[in-house]
C-alpha cells in the first residue's frame, strides 16, 4: 500500500467522502434557506408586499387626519358663527323661517295650448 505525508489511501477517501458530505448538506441547507426565504409567512417577498402596503396605509393616515382636522376647524366655524349654519340650512335645505314667503322660479313650462292653424 502505498502512503503520503498526510495518510493512507483510506484515510484521504474517508476525508474526501466526509467533505462530500459536509458540502451536501450544506448546499442542502442553502437551499433550504433559499426556498424558506421565498416561500411562506414571513418570505421575502411577503415582506416587501407587506412594506409597501404599510407605506400606503401610513400615507392614507396622513390624509385622513389632514381631512379630520378640515372637518373640525368646519365645526368650530359653525359652532362660532350661527349665521353659517342658517345659510347653509337655507341654501342647501330649502329651509324658511315661520312666517317667511318664498318665490321660486324655474324654467317656463311648455305651453299645453294647441297651436293656432290646427283649429
Amino acid at each position: 500500500m502505498q502512503t503520503g505525508p498526510t495518510g493512507t489511501q483510506e484515510e484521504i477517501a474517508a476525508a474526501n467522502s466526509s467533505r462530500k458530505r459536509w458540502l451536501v448538506f450544506l448546499a442542502g441547507l442553502a437551499i433550504l434557506i433559499a426556498v424558506a426565504s421565498v416561500v411562506g409567512k414571513k418570505s421575502f417577498v411577503k415582506v416587501l408586499q407587506m412594506s409597501k402596503t404599510r407605506t400606503e396605509l401610513q400615507q392614507e393616515i396622513t390624509r385622513l387626519k389632514q381631512v379630520n382636522d378640515g372637518l373640525t376647524r368646519e365645526i368650530r366655524a359653525f359652532a362660532n358663527n350661527p349665521g353659517q349654519v342658517e345659510a347653509i340650512a337655507r341654501e342647501d335645505l330649502g329651509l324658511v323661517k315661520p312666517g317667511e314667503i318664498v318665490y321660486q322660479f324655474g324654467p317656463p313650462r311648455p305651453s299645453t295650448a294647441l297651436p293656432a292653424s290646427s283649429r
